[in-house]
Parts: C-alpha cells; sequence; structure tokens
C-alpha cells in the first residue's frame, strides 16, 4: 500500500503539471493509453492468456464504471484545488472504505480500529482547518471521487478472490480506455514534447498504484491497509510547498504527524490476535 500511495504522488503531480493544457477526460483517456501499452506486454509474460481470460466480466464493468467517476474528481479537484486540499478530501477513502468493508465484506468491526482511523481523519481535519477548503463545485466532486474509490477498493477485494491482480490491472485499463474515448468522441489535443515525460508517468502511476493497491487488499483487511492513504496529506503538502510554493504551516506539520502516528497504529494494531 506504500507503493500505492507513492504511485498516487506521483500522479497527483503529473496530473497538476498536464492540468492547465488538458481537462481530466483528456487526461483520463492519455493514461489508459499509456497504461494498456505497458500492461499488456506484462500480463502475457507474466502468466499468459490467463490474465486476458476471466468470469466476472459484470464485476470488473461495474468495478471500473465506478473508479472512472472516482478518477474523474481526483484529476478535475487536482486543476482547481491545492494539492493538500485535495489529499485531504480524498483522504475521506479509508473512512468509506472501513465502513464498506465492514457492511459488506463481513471484515471484523473493532471500536479500536475505528477511533485510530477517526484519529487520522481528525489530522485531516486539523490541516484543513473549517472554511479553509472553498465550498465550491470541485470540492464536491472530489469529495464524490473519493467515495466512488472506497467502492472501486472493496470490489477489487472482492475480485481478489478469484482475479489475480495483473488481470485486475488489465482489464482496469481496458475498460478505462473504452470509457475514456466515449467520453472525449476521440476529440483531443495530442501531447506536446515537453508533456510527455508527465504523460508517461501518469500511465506509469496508474499500473503501478493499483497493481500495488490490489495486492494490498489481496493480503489484508482493506479495513488495515486503506488508513494507510492518509499518508498521502503530508507527503502532497510537502510536494506542493516544494514545486508549487504553497505554504506547509503549524496545522499542516501537527495534522501530519496525527496522520503518521494512527497509520503506524493501525498497521501494528492490526498484528496482534
Amino acid at each position: 500500500m506504500l507503493g500505492a500511495v507513492a504511485s498516487f504522488a506521483c500522479m497527483q503531480i503529473a496530473g497538476r503539471e498536464l492540468s492547465g493544457s488538458y481537462d481530466a477526460f483528456d487526461i483520463l483517456l492519455i493514461r489508459s493509453v499509456i497504461g494498456i501499452i505497458l500492461i499488456t506486454p506484462i500480463a502475457f509474460v507474466f502468466g499468459g492468456v490467463t490474465n486476458f481470460t476471466t468470469k466476472r466480466p459484470v464485476g470488473h464493468c461495474i468495478r471500473n464504471g465506478i473508479h472512472f467517476i472516482g478518477q474523474f474528481g481526483w484529476f478535475y479537484g487536482i486543476a482547481f484545488l491545492p494539492m493538500a486540499d485535495v489529499t485531504a478530501l480524498t483522504a475521506s477513502t479509508p473512512l468509506f472504505g472501513v465502513a464498506l468493508a465492514i457492511i459488506f465484506m463481513g471484515e471484523l468491526f473493532s471500536f479500536r480500529r475505528i477511533a485510530i482511523v477517526l484519529a487520522g481523519f481528525v489530522g485531516v481535519l486539523i490541516v484543513v482547518r473549517p472554511g479553509v477548503v472553498p465550498l465550491e463545485l470541485a470540492t464536491g466532486v472530489t469529495v464524490l471521487g473519493a467515495f466512488c474509490y472506497a467502492v472501486s477498493i472493496i470490489m477489487v477485494k472482492s475480485l481478489t478472490r478469484t482475479e489475480p491482480p495483473l488481470r485486475i490491472v488489465f482489464y482496469m485499463m481496458l475498460l478505462q480506455l473504452v470509457f475514456a474515448c466515449v467520453c472525449t468522441s476521440l476529440n483531443i489535443s495530442w501531447p506536446l514534447a515537453a508533456d510527455w515525460p508527465f504523460v508517461i508517468l501518469v500511465g506509469i502511476g496508474g499500473l503501478t498504484a493499483h497493481y500495488c493497491m490490489a495486492r494490498s487488499v489481496q493480503l489484508a483487511d482493506a479495513s488495515v491497509v486503506m488508513p494507510v492513504n492518509f499518508l498521502q496529506l503530508p507527503l502532497m503538502a510537502f510536494a506542493g510547498f516544494v514545486l508549487y510554493g504553497e505554504n506547509v504551516d503549524p496545522y499542516t506539520l501537527g495534522g501530519g504527524v496525527l496522520i503518521l502516528g494512527a497509520t503506524y497504529l493501525n498497521i501494528t494494531l492490526s498484528k496482534q490476535r
């Protein structure tokens, strides 16, 4: 899951760089094209035709339709909100995810686990503070994207019972390429030479992020690994400061420490009976 966090961070930075010239649907189409080019030979080498055949096509379609909405919400927020604010809003994903995992996946309900997740979310509130994040369309779209991400991750947890991670990522890239082609009607601007490093970074980040995420929920309960996503907040607040001059204040530092502590406790305590 730490690999997924690092990959999403790279995607967020690349998405910010591309957002000035391309809208969210354009970025999704570009990412899907790069992704399908990269994943096809990898899936063939590590599994052969078994990575291209599935008995759960409906599950893949529903999961990727929901995930596509989540991706759109995330890239839309990146274009209009500060990096720390986008990450803080999407940090609600673990809260949605833990609740969904307990309700639909039958994962163990633990007051200690819920308390740790809520402590992480309090860290998010300390960073954002009421009234700092503007109540505008971008905010609502980003929160909707966070909820869709949570639903998507829970569906990945279900798919991993019969589907290997490479097959899940292959169908994700394939179906999201189809969705992006429909939404853009293939009417996009070809990336400029200066944009190609960020285009490639988005494509590679999409592959590694979702492979790592699928593998993590295959190995452990979603309610254990999903709160690791909280680590994106201090990471992206730092990236926003270094790359874009977005201020990191004491609230961000204090909330980041609380987030780190909650994440560490969640992983440590999950090892105990």
